[in-house]
């Protein structure tokens, strides 16, 4: 059976059962499918997924129409997540830079002389066994 086939007695049986419909009933039928029919709005199309900035069939315009409702926190989302990106690269350039000073610190303060630093022997020395001072 194909679809014009089964349409056909659908329609078929609709009518039987039209007819055997009371005219009260028939009349509040009609009336309450013209008032559903005074109230229905109009068809509303649907949006395509389009270029930024384009106006879809029954869009008010644009710019406007793509920042509303979820794509307004997909937008903040995404300018929260770049930010804190930048923040955290910024911030770990700063850790780094802090942690060198201090340790050019460190080397300065120190009772040794810079040239230790850069002997050769000077691992193993560091490698060995703390004595206690007394």
């Amino acid at each position: 059976m194909n679809d014009a086939q089964f349409g056909s007695q659908v329609a078929s049986l609709l009518d039987e059962g039209l007819a055997r419909v009371d005219e009260d009933v028939l009349t509040r039928l009609q009336v309450a499918r013209k008032a559903a029919l005074s109230l229905a709005v109009a068809p509303r199309h649907a949006r395509a997924l389009a270029v930024a900035g384009a106006t879809s069939a029954g869009s008010g315009g644009g710019l406007r129409d793509w920042f509303a409702g979820p794509r307004l926190w997909l937008a903040l989302g995404m300018l929260a997540l770049a930010i804190s990106g930048v923040t955290l690269t910024e911030s770990g350039g700063d850790a780094a830079a802090d942690a060198a000073a201090d340790l050019d610190l460190a080397i300065l303060a120190d009772d040794l002389p810079v040239t230790a630093y850069i002997d050769n022997g000077f691992d193993t020395w560091l490698k060995r066994p703390v004595e206690p001072q007394q």
